[in-house]
Protein backbone atom coordinates (compact mmCIF):
# COMPACT_ATOMS: atom_id res chain seq x y z
CA UNK A 1 0.00 0.00 0.00
CA UNK A 2 1.39 3.40 -0.97
CA UNK A 3 2.64 5.65 2.30
CA UNK A 4 -0.06 8.30 1.16
CA UNK A 5 -3.12 5.50 0.92
CA UNK A 6 -2.15 3.96 4.51
CA UNK A 7 -1.78 6.97 6.05
CA UNK A 8 -5.51 8.31 5.18
CA UNK A 9 -6.57 4.92 5.65
CA UNK A 10 -5.36 4.67 9.11
CA UNK A 11 -6.46 8.79 9.75
CA UNK A 12 -9.79 6.94 8.80
CA UNK A 13 -9.33 4.43 11.30
CA UNK A 14 -8.59 6.39 14.06
CA UNK A 15 -11.68 9.16 13.30
CA UNK A 16 -13.74 5.79 13.50
CA UNK A 17 -12.38 5.02 17.00
CA UNK A 18 -12.74 8.75 17.86
CA UNK A 19 -16.83 8.52 16.91
CA UNK A 20 -16.73 4.89 18.45
CA UNK A 21 -16.25 6.51 22.03
CA UNK A 22 -19.15 8.54 21.32
CA UNK A 23 -21.21 5.19 21.92
CA UNK A 24 -20.58 5.09 25.22
CA UNK A 25 -22.21 8.07 26.24
CA UNK A 26 -24.97 7.63 24.56
CA UNK A 27 -25.21 3.93 25.61
CA UNK A 28 -25.01 5.49 29.38
CA UNK A 29 -27.99 8.06 28.34
CA UNK A 30 -30.41 4.75 26.89
CA UNK A 31 -29.63 3.16 30.23
CA UNK A 32 -30.84 5.89 32.23
CA UNK A 33 -33.87 6.03 30.07
CA UNK A 34 -34.54 2.37 30.88
CA UNK A 35 -34.23 1.65 27.23
CA UNK A 36 -31.99 -1.54 27.88
CA UNK A 37 -32.14 -2.74 24.16
CA UNK A 38 -30.64 0.63 22.85
CA UNK A 39 -27.85 0.29 25.81
CA UNK A 40 -26.86 -3.05 24.79
CA UNK A 41 -26.86 -2.66 21.05
CA UNK A 42 -24.75 0.91 21.60
CA UNK A 43 -22.05 -1.20 23.59
CA UNK A 44 -21.90 -3.81 21.43
CA UNK A 45 -21.33 -1.78 17.92
CA UNK A 46 -18.59 0.02 20.61
CA UNK A 47 -17.07 -3.17 20.95
CA UNK A 48 -17.09 -4.63 17.80
CA UNK A 49 -15.75 -1.33 16.10
CA UNK A 50 -12.75 -0.80 18.50
CA UNK A 51 -11.84 -4.47 18.26
CA UNK A 52 -11.80 -4.20 14.10
CA UNK A 53 -10.74 -0.75 14.02
CA UNK A 54 -7.19 -1.42 16.52
CA UNK A 55 -7.07 -4.87 13.90
CA UNK A 56 -6.38 -3.08 11.37
CA UNK A 57 -4.55 -0.22 12.73
CA UNK A 58 -2.25 -3.01 13.95
CA UNK A 59 -2.22 -4.60 10.26
CA UNK A 60 -1.49 -1.42 8.57
CA UNK A 61 1.32 -0.36 11.52
CA UNK A 62 3.20 -3.71 10.31
CA UNK A 63 2.81 -3.02 6.54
Amino acid sequence: MAHETNHDATAALHALLDGAEGCGPAARAARLAQDDELADFLCGVQDEIIGEARRLLAQRAAE
